[in-house]
């Protein structure tokens, strides 16, 4: 291996900020403070070339196809379009001269893994979620180690190819203490304040039922952060122009602070939702998104729940009434499970992986 100075890391990911932002963050760990030369691999004109680029790091697009999982039409054009990203892959990989490659999951990182291990590049995984995604299973055999965000992935993998590192976050989201400016957006600064998590799209079925009962929520004494999300942000950013007690958004570049402002949330369970809501010691109702892959989103939730710092909630039982009995059920014990945090490893995660793939590369 070369010396750390002279790294040169592949690193690949898609699809999803759940898979994208702990590539990023392992890719910035390496280029901050190993000086490492970093090629992130992912689809042409995607989500994670825009974040990668901003990120300053080097990009090669790929045509990478995902495999649904009902049938289209699109599948008769998997293989041709599969063996094409593999041969591309093959090509970044002969002049770039990696390493050793670092996968985070997403469809795009199946064939530069795959071709990282033909080249016989060392492979690294790293598994948000409490159910595997494909990718990472697929990849799993060729792999030297696999990083778990989430201990009920354990039980899919070898024992002797698993670290649990916890899921690498966006270093600026943990150095950062300052809070909202609560006159600003209309609220009061030392009321209760309540944060419903629907992700940048959005949760329709969370809205609907959130909103179903937001005047008792708003009569009990309960402000209210709600990030509506972008396919319902205009329908209810007119419903709520007019109420005192909460401020309703679509997107926002200040989440930390956001997270900083707020006692308790409702919120889906993405697995760097759930890191970032750990982080910052923060309660929560989790509503997992059924129809995510292998219904991972249900066992990203198991492992706050038995920490006792979530309560599950099950969309299959979500109606307006039960989640309004949850929020003030919450408002009355969030404080005491908030005692029931411990020290988490997501805020120091990209560190341990960098630190543990150099040493695993030193005994190879």
């Amino acid at each position: 291996m070369k010396n750390e100075k002279n790294l040169k890391i592949l690193v690949a990911a898609g699809g999803t900020g759940g898979h994208i932002i702990p590539a990023l963050a392992i890719a910035t760990e390496f280029k901050k403070n190993y000086d490492a030369e970093i090629l992130f691999v992912g689809n042409r004109n995607s989500l994670e070339e825009k974040l990668a680029t901003q990120a300053g790091l080097n990009f090669a697009g790929i045509n990478v196809q995902k495999l649904y999982r009902k049938f289209t039409l699109a599948h008769l054009f998997f293989p041709f379009k599969l063996g094409k990203s593999i041969y591309d892959s093959f090509r970044i990989i002969k002049k770039f001269k990696p390493n050793f490659f670092v996968g985070t999951g997403g469809f795009v990182s199946g064939p530069v893994g795959f071709a990282a291990h033909l080249k016989k590049i060392p492979v690294f995984l790293q598994e948000q979620n409490g159910f595997p995604g494909l990718t990472t299973r697929i990849l799993s055999k060729y792999a030297k180690k696999i990083f778990l965000g989430n201990r009920q992935a354990e039980k899919f993998f070898p024992k002797n190819k698993t670290f649990f590192s916890g899921n690498p976050i966006n270093p600026n989201f943990t150095e950062k203490t300052e809070k909202l400016d609560f006159e600003k957006i209309g609220l009061k600064k030392n009321s209760l304040k309540l944060l419903i998590l629907g992700g940048s799209q959005g949760s329709v079925i969370i809205n609907q039922n959130f909103y179903a009962v937001l005047d008792e929520i708003l009569k009990s004494g309960i402000e209210i952060i709600w990030q509506i999300g972008k396919f319902s942000y205009e329908k209810y950013a007119e419903k709520i122009k007019n109420k005192s007690g909460v401020f309703g958004f679509s997107f926002s570049s200040e989440m930390s602070k956001i997270y900083n402002s707020v006692d308790f949330a409702v919120s889906r369970a993405g697995a760097i939702t759930l890191a970032e809501l750990e982080t910052k010691k923060i309660p929560a109702i989790l509503i997992p998104l059924p129809s995510a892959a292998g219904n991972h989103q249900f066992y990203n939730a198991l492992e706050p729940v038995n920490k006792k710092v979530a309560i599950l909630l099950e969309q299959k039982n979500l109606t307006p009434e039960i989640l309004k009995n949850k929020i003030l059920e919450m408002k009355n014990s969030f404080e005491k499970m908030k005692n029931n945090f411990t020290e988490t490893k997501h805020e120091f995660a990209a560190e341990i992986i960098a630190k543990e793939i150099l040493k695993s590369q030193k005994e190879y």
